[in-house]
């Protein structure tokens, strides 16, 4: 068995009407994908799929929690997911996902494998900046960043300068 079997939706062969699946996905789900950038997961998927002519609209709605390092202390940081994601699925000569909300998949194809869509779907809840809230971060890794920090503008800039010179250079 694959690493993302449980992730097919059978297509070929379903008649016009309403169809759902449930998906679990888990640290393990991470693991797979080769994302170190996540240390645990716990999100619950519920598709809802209507077929009607030769048009598959299918709705994912993801709720759950992941958790991933803070980008300030490194301690872990929980993260809440509750979002829906939505696409049409379509039978066409080649594959084709230039839309974002339209996907052509070959004629051959009688299943959709969805784990790179939930994937997706799920890294984007993760803000562009994790960090915990002001006071909740490690403290000993707070009073590090502290004491090695540039507090003014000017002491940024020396810093900068100190990295982008060459140690073997003269001044």
């Amino acid at each position: 068995m694959g690493k993302f079997t449980q992730f097919k939706v059978q297509l070929a062969g379903l008649q016009d009407g309403r169809y759902e699946q449930d998906f679990e996905i888990d640290t393990q789900f991470f693991k797979n994908m080769e994302n170190p950038d996540v240390i645990s997961a716990d999100v619950h998927v519920h598709m809802d799929m209507v077929k009607k002519h030769e048009a598959y609209d299918c709705t994912f709605t993801c709720k759950g929690s992941l958790q991933v390092p803070c980008d300030r202390c490194l301690d872990p940081l929980d993260l809440d997911v509750d979002t829906e994601y939505h696409i049409v699925v379509k039978y066409g000569d080649s594959y084709d996902d230039a839309s974002d909300n339209v996907l052509v998949i070959p004629y051959a194809d009688a299943y959709l494998n969805v784990a790179y869509l939930l994937y997706d779907t799920v890294l984007l809840t993760i803000p562009l900046r994790h960090v915990h809230p002001m006071g909740k971060c490690n403290r000993a890794m707070a009073a590090v960043l502290n004491r090695h920090g540039a507090t003014t503008d000017e002491e940024a800039a020396e810093a900068m300068d100190e990295i982008d010179s060459d140690p073997g250079e003269e001044d």
